[in-house]
């Protein structure tokens, strides 16, 4: 079983990915309220809001994706346990958990290959010509976090609904 010191450093890893998440949802708001104002009061577009506000958005789903693994969020029906047994239910949570460990770890190794790519693929916002490879390796990052979280799970053999904020030391 894994020890709780490193189970705690992935919970806070969920947690300052949410934070990230929160400041980039904040800051879109305020963009959001500058852009309406510069193109109703001045009637003046800005040039580039739709490239900063699509590099933000991926830090809200990053942020989104660990924070969710984290607190054991992510959507999952509960249509065998009220049909089958605990040891049935036991058997599907281990499946369940290694295609997920298996799809996010793809999808993690995935996204930081294509964003080794970088400019040279044309992996940039069209207009302010942001560079879309921090925001793949954030997009990585969060991926891989959900599956060593997983990864965790099945080793400690903690059912899905077992996720309690105590035990994660929860910063918000």
């Amino acid at each position: 079983m894994p020890g709780k010191s490193f189970t705690r450093w992935l919970f806070r890893i969920g947690d300052l990915f949410a934070f990230a998440a929160g400041l980039a949802v904040v800051i879109l708001v305020l963009m959001t309220v500058v852009a309406v104002v510069g193109r109703y009061v001045f009637g003046q577009p800005i040039f580039g809001i739709e490239d900063v506000s699509r590099v933000l958005l991926a830090f809200v789903v990053a942020g989104s994706i660990a924070y969710g693994a984290k607190r054991g969020a992510h959507v999952h029906v509960d249509v065998i346990s009220m049909q089958a047994g605990p040891r049935v239910l036991r058997v599907t949570d281990i499946i369940a958990r290694l295609i997920g460990i298996a799809v996010v770890s793809f999808t993690a190794y995935s996204l930081f290959t294509k964003g080794l790519c970088g400019k040279a693929c044309g992996y940039f916002t069209p207009n302010l010509s942001i560079p879309y490879m921090p925001f793949y390796f954030a997009l990585a990052l969060s991926m891989a976090l959900f599956g060593l979280i997983l990864l965790v799970d099945l080793i400690s053999g903690k059912p899905v609904e077992e996720h309690t904020p105590d035990e994660e030391g929860e910063l918000f």
